[in-house]
């Protein structure tokens, strides 16, 4: 899946998982498309499956219904393996906890997948993205020398730095004071309109949902809500 363009689409997509208590819907028969390098807010009450459908759309968990596809190709038909490398390799996934490895310091942290990849230009293109994100006194520190959300920068520099197709962000702003919240969806968005990339945000908060071109609206795992839907018969009604 090399040049990868980012395009979405579910198909009747459902989740299901086994508790003591019985089986337990999280995602229900949901079907939409997204077009590459289109940004999407998905909202709702907590609880709801937005960081389940984020999950399913990235691979990271496998449907109980429906089939998931990116650019045509049916994830739940690739293996765990190849599962993996499409996620290191075009996706860029960004977590409320940021997950860097306390070993390593900022700079490291940022480039080790492309270290990984034999990339040459990778220190530096590690150094500017940190930079942008106003970490360049940082780079040589470990995290834990770092505050909450220069660490969640740091976690954002890292999944953006290979230039990903498909950018999945799970509440990245969720433990972020404003400024830092700013910071974060500013390069979000920055570096999604520079590579034309896709970029999904599970978020609570609707000053983050305004700066995507479209929001999804969950509620008991189910779509109830799509801007984009519901705008388009105004906007012909409107010009008619």
């Amino acid at each position: 899946m090399r040049g990868l363009s980012g395009t979405i689409r579910l198909d009747s997509v459902g989740k299901e998982y086994l508790t003591a208590a019985g089986s337990v819907c999280a995602v229900g028969a949901i079907s939409l498309e997204v077009e590459a390098g289109a940004s999407v807010a998905i909202t709702g009450p907590s609880g709801c499956g937005k960081s389940t459908l984020l999950g399913l759309v990235g691979g990271l968990e496998a449907p109980s219904a429906g089939r998931v596809f990116v650019d045509g190709e049916e994830l739940s038909g690739l293996s765990e393996r190849q599962r993996a490398r499409l996620r290191r390799d075009e996706f860029g996934l960004v977590f409320q906890s940021d997950s860097l490895l306390p070993f390593l310091t900022v700079v490291e942290n940022v480039g080790l997948g492309l270290a990984l990849h034999g990339a040459r230009d990778g220190y530096r293109r590690s150094l500017e993205l940190i930079a942008e994100l106003g970490l360049a006194d940082h780079a040589d520190k470990l995290p834990d020398q770092l505050s909450g959300g220069e660490r969640q920068r740091v976690a954002v520099a890292r999944a953006l730095v290979h230039g990903p197709r498909l950018i999945l962000a799970d509440e990245p702003t969720g433990s972020l004071d404003a400024r830092n919240s700013e910071v974060v969806i500013d390069l979000l968005v920055s570096a999604q309109r520079a590579v034309g990339a896709t970029l999904l945000v599970v978020t609570h908060d609707p000053v983050v949902a305004r700066r995507m071109d479209r929001v999804l609206g969950l509620r008991d795992g189910q779509l109830v809500h799509d801007a984009a839907r519901f705008e388009e018969p105004q906007r012909r009604r409107s010009i008619a």
